[in-house]
């Protein structure tokens, strides 16, 4: 054999090693074992019950590939596309989910605006974007993929890690298996797609049975988003998003993403103009949503578009979410009147 194929067998053992401690042994592993120490003394959860859990717990390559690595800063640019990412959200069949969605769960949504003042529209645009009103809401073992991710993923282990704790305690909580519960290959689980943090934070009881249930109770997950689009400020009836137009060569200095930097005072004085006049109080952001081969168009983010982006840090995403909300609404409306 020669030199350079004994190296590679040589290769293949070690990965082929670690591939299967990974997927049959976190409980060998020194981190693991010190992680269950540590939920034990701080949290008191019980050391067995955790080795049992964790001992269950499987590697899930096709996680690690999902969450993907950092992108080189050296990389070029990607070529974004606010209407492409728009078009995977924005379809016939999901406005229309949504216009029954609301007459389905007008109730709820009624309610959830009163206590928590946010509109039915947004909180079904959430709905949509995240699982189609409950369609996807994930196959994955939760267990698997926090797991997976927060001792043998390629990037944010301190997160994943501190979200595998969450879970543990929200199980012990809620007074359910860790190991029966399914989500995204991230971890965020039921119809509003909460990380474990996100349930034990923000999570309320709406349909009052005495349990928490974004998976199984649509009123649990209308009243638990709105309950934590107000926790991030979302203020009833003002604007999130504002078209604006630009003074020539000007977006390099003025777009801001997700940051609220501008004062809208400021952006008048260098030439921005607003397409509304009555516009919410306090600071914005300048967003642009860049269409390959035409001009992009900009918007000015407040607090309401501030709110959603704790949902998701993504410009595209929390438009897309009020573009939904806009879309549902305009439909439902529509078929009212035809009524």
């Amino acid at each position: 054999m020669s030199l350079r194929c004994a190296g590679m067998v040589l290769l293949g053992l070690i990965v082929g090693a670690h591939s299967a401690n990974a997927s049959t042994g976190y409980l060998a592993r020194a981190e693991v074992r010190e992680f269950i120490e540590t939920m034990h003394t701080e949290h008191g959860l019980d050391a067995t019950e955790l080795e049992r859990i964790l001992g269950d717990a499987r590697h899930q390559p096709v996680v690690s590939r999902l969450i993907g690595p950092e992108r080189p800063k050296t990389a070029p640019p990607p070529v974004r596309s606010y209407p492409k990412y728009r078009a995977k959200f924005l379809t016939q069949a999901r406005i229309a989910a949504g216009a029954r969605f609301w007459d389905l769960h007008e109730a709820d949504l009624r309610r959830a605006q009163a206590e928590f003042g946010v509109s039915p529209e947004i909180i079904l645009g959430i709905l949509g974007v995240e699982t189609a009103f409950g369609q996807n809401t994930g196959s994955f073992r939760v267990v698997d993929s926090l797991t997976t991710i927060a001792f043998d993923g390629p990037r944010r282990q301190d997160y994943f890690r501190d979200e595998l704790k969450e879970l543990l305690l929200m199980a012990r909580d809620l007074s359910i298996d860790p190991l029966t519960i399914k989500g995204s290959y991230a971890g965020a689980m039921g119809l509003p797609q909460f990380m474990p943090s996100s349930v034990r934070k923000y999570a309320v009881d709406f349909d009052g049975d005495g349990i928490v249930d974004l998976i199984g109770s649509t009123s649990d997950a209308i009243g638990s988003i709105a309950s934590y689009l107000k926790a991030f400020g979302w203020a009833d009836g003002e604007a999130a998003l504002v078209p604006v137009q630009l003074p020539p060569h000007s977006a390099a200095d003025l777009v801001t993403g997700l940051e609220r930097t501008h004062e809208v005072a400021a952006l008048k004085e260098k030439g921005v103009r607003f397409s509304i006049k009555r516009l919410p109080e306090g600071a914005c952001s300048v967003i642009e949503l860049p269409t390959p081969g035409k001009a992009p168009k900009y918007m000015a983010g407040f607090g309401n578009f501030e709110a959603i982006t704790r949902y998701n840090r993504s410009t595209f995403y929390a438009t897309a979410v009020l573009d939904l909300a806009n879309a549902i609404r305009e439909a439902r409306t529509h078929v009212t009147a035809s009524n």
